[in-house]
């Protein structure tokens, strides 16, 4: 982050200490039940968020060597990223052009790709350069059987996808992650995520709806109560600054040792270090900005269950950990952050869950004092209902 911007943040953050305030929203929202539990609903959220909009892959350290790929099948589309020889990272979607078999699970690093199935194989842009037995298949020309692309940006060291097939390959893709971002890309690019190195990987199912466990990190209304025995000792209660971009938002919850830079020049402030540091890019990731290191939070719905969810977590350090003593550091950093935020906020969404489909509450409340929830939500209600 900027340090012009962490001076002004910092400032924001004292004047609220000291007039015990927080950020606050224009006015308390009610929102439907039904968000979470209608099928219908859900049906409109997966075909317009997770195929026309954006989506947040990872860092460019997920896959930084010619051949590295990442197969994913959370969202709607299939995707396999591949970073090419040419150094350019491409996405598809990871069928084979001949019976729609998957070309590749997890991650991992391959010379080209061969499909499971009957053989046919695919070098790392996606083309088709084997076919075994092509006399049979006298009117299929290689050429045109390519894997099928996926509009792909590679810019600040994060990767961009959009899901959908039949999206514009020529458009100009940086423009339109420009434009996503809302003014947010100066400032993501400020952090150099183009030096970090993918560490550690986690996927959970979770029997919550997919929104639940991104807004569990949207507020600190929370933090004195279900965190009281973690994470609440080292921050103010109910206290957050709060700025949208577009459909997007930044959040911070206040460390207690802010205090400690009072009595620093501006010139040596740390906003980032004395901060919980958050941002929301949307439609599905939790992007935690930490002193030493970056953790991201990607959340998609089940294929076909309102009450359901898959999350995907990944830390990113800024060296590659060879030392035993630098492994056990980023365990414990990784074990606080599951002990918190799985072990106790996915947990309590699960049971809230449960408690909606009982259909028996047909309103939640957002508070004033919850701006960043109350922004996702408007912002779920406006992309869905706007592409509709």
């Amino acid at each position: 982050m900027q340090h012009a911007l962490q001076v002004e943040l910092t400032k924001k953050t004292f004047a609220h200490i000291d007039a015990d305030t927080t950020d606050m929203g224009a006015e308390v929202l009610r929102h439907p039940v039904s968000e979470y539990t209608c099928p219908d609903w859900f049906s409109r959220e997966k075909a317009t968020l997770f195929r026309d909009y954006p989506l947040f892959m990872g860092l460019s350290g997920l896959i930084p060597e010619a051949g590295d790929y990442l197969a994913e099948d959370h969202g709607e589309i299939p995707t396999l990223l591949i970073r090419g020889d040419d150094g350019i990272a491409r996405a598809f979607v990871n069928m084979c052009r001949h019976r729609g078999t998957p070309l590749a699970k997890g991650c991992g690093r391959s010379a080209s790709f061969t499909c499971p199935y009957h053989a046919w194989n695919y070098n790392k842009q996606g083309e088709l350069v084997g076919l075994p037995d092509k006399r049979s298949f006298p009117d299929v020309d290689p050429a045109q059987e390519g894997l099928i692309p996926l509009p792909t940006l590679e810019k600040h060291g994060m990767l961009w996808v959009i899901p959908n097939p039949k999206a514009d390959n020529d458009q100009d893709l940086e423009q339109c992650i420009d434009a996503h971002l809302a003014g947010l890309g100066g400032e993501l690019a400020s952090y150099g995520f183009g030096t970090y190195h993918a560490d550690e990987t986690r996927t959970i199912e979770r029997r919550a709806n997919w929104k639940q466990p991104i807004e569990t990190f949207l507020e600190a209304y929370h933090f004195n109560t279900l965190h009281k025995n973690t994470v609440a000792p080292l921050f103010f209660h109910n206290m957050c600054l709060f700025e949208p971009f577009g459909l997007n938002h930044r959040e911070a919850v206040i460390r207690k040792s802010i205090e400690s830079q009072r009595d620093k020049p501006e010139s040596e402030w740390d906003f980032v270090k004395h901060t919980g540091l958050a941002y929301q890019l949307f439609p599905n990731t939790i992007f935690v900005i930490q002193a030493d290191h970056v953790e991201t939070w990607r959340v998609f719905p089940s294929k076909d269950r309102v009450d359901e969810c898959v999350i995907r977590f990944d830390c990113y350090v800024p060296e590659p950990v060879t030392e035993p003593k630098a492994r056990k550091h980023w365990d414990a950093n990784i074990d606080l952050a599951f002990r918190t935020v799985d072990e106790e906020d996915y947990r309590i969404s699960e049971d809230i869950q449960r408690a909606y489909l009982s259909n028996a509450l047909e309103e939640v409340i957002v508070g004033r004092n919850e701006p960043s929830l109350g922004h996702y939500k408007k912002s779920i209600q406006q992309a869905v209902v706007k592409d509709q």
